[in-house]
């Protein structure tokens, strides 16, 4: 899904409901947000900021009376988050520029949106400007030493893309086998921490997330029709992963091996 300040409401809500459906999409979720919200804490004095807050699911866990604001590119997906959270602040921005004064925050997450960023130093440098000194800076994007990101870079080539062409005009699809997103470019944990440092955060956590590949049973015309036909071993398979990920997510060489990479700063 191609994602800007235009997506219309039945893309924003396609995207909440992908996140819900079946096994394949309540890993994807739960495997996203444990390792973040191991990294944070969730209290009444602590005020958050969740920079691409998408329908606002990581602001789902916010503490009772806790104050958070939740910013994304688009209009849509900050109506859902209002309308599902029932509370917080929401303002549209960019990850690059993002609107708010210097040292407001006690805490930052952004998850999924850094590898949709052309320049993500400067990126990282905005999250870190807005937390307060000491405040916690905390970024899960996908990671560039995987198989996945080997099949996006497939997927993304100028080979699919041109035969991709009769197949959009044949099945009436903007994407049949082309990647989703026109800019899609993953980072190392190396990269990332680096990425990190240079903004002058101290890093002080590492994780890497998500090993059971959903990517792969979402493969289009291969895996993806299958879903329905094999839900209870796809559970059983998920709770293994997510109990395995609990407990070795932290450790090398899964810290930087696994689909999803985590990384914890402090502001200086």
């Amino acid at each position: 899904m191609e994602w800007n300040k235009d997506l219309p409401p039945e893309k924003a809500e396609a995207y909440k409901k992908s996140l819900q459906r079946g096994a394949v999409g309540h890993y994807t979720d739960e495997s996203e947000q444990a390792p973040v919200c191991a990294m944070i804490e969730f209290k009444a004095d602590n005020f958050l900021l969740d920079a691409g807050c998408a329908n606002g699911r990581f602001l789902a866990n916010a503490a009772e009376g806790q104050k958070f604001v939740g910013m994304d590119i688009s209009a849509e997906m900050l109506k859902l988050a209002r309308r599902d959270l029932g509370r917080g602040f929401f303002v549209v921005g960019e990850l690059e520029h993002l609107p708010f004064k210097e040292g407001v925050f006690d805490t930052v997450i952004s998850s999924r949106v850094l590898q949709h960023i052309h320049d993500q130093q400067l990126a990282i440098n905005e999250l870190a400007r807005v937390a307060k000194p000491e405040g916690a800076v905390v970024v899960l994007t996908l990671n560039t030493w995987t198989l996945h990101c080997l099949y996006k870079n497939m997927r993304m080539s100028r080979f699919v893309h041109w035969i991709d062409r009769p197949l959009r005009k044949k099945l009436n699809k903007p994407n049949a086998l082309g990647w989703s997103f026109a800019y899609d470019n993953y980072c190392s944990m190396p990269e990332l921490t680096r990425l990190f440092r240079q903004a002058g955060m101290r890093v002080t956590g590492r994780k890497g997330g998500t090993i059971g590949a959903p990517w792969f049973f979402n493969i289009p015309v291969v895996m993806r029709p299958l879903q329905p036909y094999i839900q209870p071993p796809l559970r059983a398979f998920f709770a293994i992963c997510r109990w395995v990920e609990d407990r070795v997510g932290g450790w090398f060489p899964f810290t930087h091996k696994l689909d999803k990479i985590i990384v914890k700063g402090e502001k200086s």
